[in-house]
């Protein structure tokens, strides 16, 4: 089964860069929520490791948690990039991560084309290899801060103020 994974992985991640080539938003969205779920059954597989059994999404979490402690300071220091003002937004909106808000929301007030928008914003909701870094996530058309980064977040974001 892992391998048949990894082959739908590997090929969503080629439509993906084929899709972008072309600029096709609704196949890219497409594209990445596949690659973000083909990722996901990835890392919840069980590796046996010597006596100690060791679940890969911990690692992986972590990892995106140290990216995103690496990348956020970053973003925040350049407001003509679009996760500075994806994120910016939201916080702005949300009131520091105190209400969620709505996606549509979010899009309109970030004053982002609506292609730009749509692909900065997925690779803010997922964890991959060569994602902007998971700040976000959204449940049906609901944004909200990462919850292992959310704290970070506000805390950067207050002093970024």
């Amino acid at each position: 089964m892992e391998t048949i994974i990894e082959k739908i992985l590997y090929d969503a991640k080629v439509a993906y860069k084929e899709s972008v080539k072309i600029e096709n938003n609704i196949i890219e969205e497409h594209l990445l929520l596949i690659i973000g779920n083909a990722q996901s059954i990835l890392n919840k597989k069980v590796h046996l490791n010597k006596k100690n059994i060791i679940n890969t999404d911990n690692n992986q979490e972590s990892n995106e948690v140290q990216k995103v402690y690496r990348k956020v300071p970053r973003w925040l220091k350049n407001p003509s990039q679009y996760n500075y003002k994806i994120l910016t937004t939201y916080m702005t909106l949300s009131n520091n991560n105190s209400t969620p808000i709505s996606l549509s929301l979010l899009e309109k007030h970030s004053n982002i084309e609506d292609n730009k928008f749509t692909r900065n914003f997925n690779q803010m909701k997922i964890i991959s290899k060569q994602n902007n870094a998971k700040v976000f996530d959204e449940v049906y058309g609901e944004v909200k801060l990462w919850k292992p980064v959310a704290n970070f977040i506000i805390d950067l974001y207050k002093q970024h103020l």
